[in-house]
């Protein structure tokens, strides 16, 4: 049978039905479905009827040119920028003839040079950290378009980076199921709490940043996925739903039991604590308004705690928490290894979780502060991979791991259950391999070892680190991976 030729494979995809081809377009971004009209006579027209306005960086023009060549008779679904010093005026004239062709999504994530850099969180290191923003970067955000708050198709409104000035006829957004706010500046204090109020329908909602929320009521009934993210101001919120499934805080140890009141929370089946400032000092009650939000969730089969300093510290306070928790079925721990205390911390958490299935490992190492220019952030914990080369990776290999009487002599029941382990960013060190290897020689059905090794691993040091992690396991049949990361 003969080979089809060049044209003939293009003209059997130019023959596919205008709706395939369309569908196709929407996953490309506008730029590039637009350069399709070049292919032949067939694609002239095909971008036009794309849904989709997706730009990256656009040029001053591209954005109105997206607009307008649109197909008047065709919806429009989905408005997606990611812009540096945008436009207002096109931006607005997007929004209003978007949001009359029945937009269900806005996602616009804007940027403002070193401002929208700067994480707001006041237990970074560096000497200008700060839970809001500061007097230089207020009114440099661009404000939100009017017509976005009044649309009654929008489906998904995602918000980076700018100012939430809601306008003085209210918020109406009866569709919404998903908002999502990335470092908002509110113009009131009341701006957040209007704008979720508006929104009855929410089944996921996000505040990442947004310094104004401090006291907040989400009535929806629907709400399955909360996350509050950095939102240091914020004292007392309420969630008025049975339907809770996924919850996730990072931010300080809250000041009172009640600082997060969920409707019902036996539903909750997923769960990410993340503690922002330093456990040091901090004394067990301290840790109580977080073990008891945990202690309700009574349902949880997925658990990730991260604490600082160290992994699993306080690891008596949510040990005892753990108790309640038969249902645990998955856990994730993240911290820094300070030594082989960290490590009988790590099993100390373990002893309450007898039917855990999967463990997953975030071993963190401290790294220098690093002068704070233009206003970058960088990760709190992780260490770099120029830190890894600089103190020699390689080194430690020659050193034996000797696991403690102590520790060795622990009975963990989970550990004989285990089917999973994951140990994300192993660089080998002496308490990621001590950890690794009391791991290894107690999980007995252990299936499978996953590993993530910095991207810089060379293929020697992967294949050394994987030989030895393949030599500690209880089960030889258990599967070692080692890739990059």
């Amino acid at each position: 049978m003969a080979t089809p030729t060049g044209r003939h494979r293009h003209d059997r995809l130019s023959a596919l039905p205008d709706g395939i081809l369309v569908r196709f377009l929407s996953h490309l971004g506008s730029v590039d479905a637009a350069s399709t009209a070049a292919l032949s006579h067939r694609w002239r027209h095909i971008h036009a009827a794309v849904p989709v306005v997706d730009l990256v960086d656009p040029e001053s023009d591209q954005i109105s040119s997206a607009i307008v060549a649109k197909n008047s008779e065709s919806p429009f679904r989905t408005l997606r920028l990611g812009e540096l010093w945008p436009p207002h005026d096109a931006l607005h004239q997007a929004v209003a003839t978007a949001t009359a062709a029945g937009l269900q999504e806005f996602d616009v994530k804007l940027r403002h040079g070193d401002c929208s850099n700067r994480k707001l969180c006041p237990f970074r290191r560096h000497p200008d950290a700060s839970a809001d923003f500061d007097d230089s970067m207020r009114g440099s955000f661009t404000a939100t378009p009017p017509h976005i708050f009044r649309c009654d198709t929008l489906r998904r409104l995602r918000l980076t980076n700018f100012q939430l000035d809601v306008p003085a006829g209210g918020v109406s957004m009866p569709s919404l199921e998903i908002l999502s706010l990335t470092r908002i500046m509110a113009t009131t204090d009341e701006a957040v709490q209007q704008l979720v109020s508006g929104c009855p329908n929410l089944a996921d909602l996000t505040l990442e940043q947004c310094p104004s929320v401090a006291d907040l009521v989400v009535a929806s009934p629907r709400l399955e996925s909360f996350a509050m993210i950095c939102c240091h101001n914020a004292a007392h919120v309420v969630l008025h739903t049975q339907r809770l499934r996924t919850l996730r805080y990072k931010g300080g140890l809250p000041a009172g039991e009640n600082f997060l009141m969920i409707a019902d929370c036996t539903n909750v089946l997923a769960m990410t604590i993340d503690i922002c400032e330093s456990l040091v000092g901090k004394s067990a009650p301290a840790v109580v308004p977080i073990t008891k939000l945990i202690t309700r969730c009574a349902s949880l089969t997925f658990l990730h705690l991260h604490l600082r300093p160290a992994m699993a510290y306080h690891s008596g306070a949510f040990t005892r928490v753990l108790r309640h928790h038969p249902h645990l079925r998955q856990l994730a721990l993240k911290g820094l290894l300070k030594d082989d205390q960290t490590i009988r911390s790590v099993s100390t958490l373990l002893r309450n979780t007898p039917e855990l299935d999967v463990l997953s490992l975030f071993p963190l190492r401290p790294q220098p502060a690093k002068p704070y220019y233009l206003g970058v952030d960088s990760d709190d914990d992780y260490d770099s991979e120029e830190e890894e080369e600089e103190d020699g990776g390689a080194s430690d290999d020659n050193q034996g791991v000797r696991v403690p009487l102590s520790l060795w002599e622990s009975n963990i029941e989970c550990l004989h259950k285990l089917r999973k382990i994951k140990l994300h960013n192993y660089k080998g060190k002496p308490n990621e391999r001590l950890l690794a290897k009391y791991l290894l020689s107690k999980a007995t059905s252990l299936e499978q070892f996953f590993v993530t090794l910095p991207a810089k691993t060379t293929a020697d040091r992967q294949l050394k680190l994987t030989n030895e992690l393949k030599y500690w396991r209880a089960n030889k049949r258990a599967i070692v991976s080692c890739t990059l990361l």
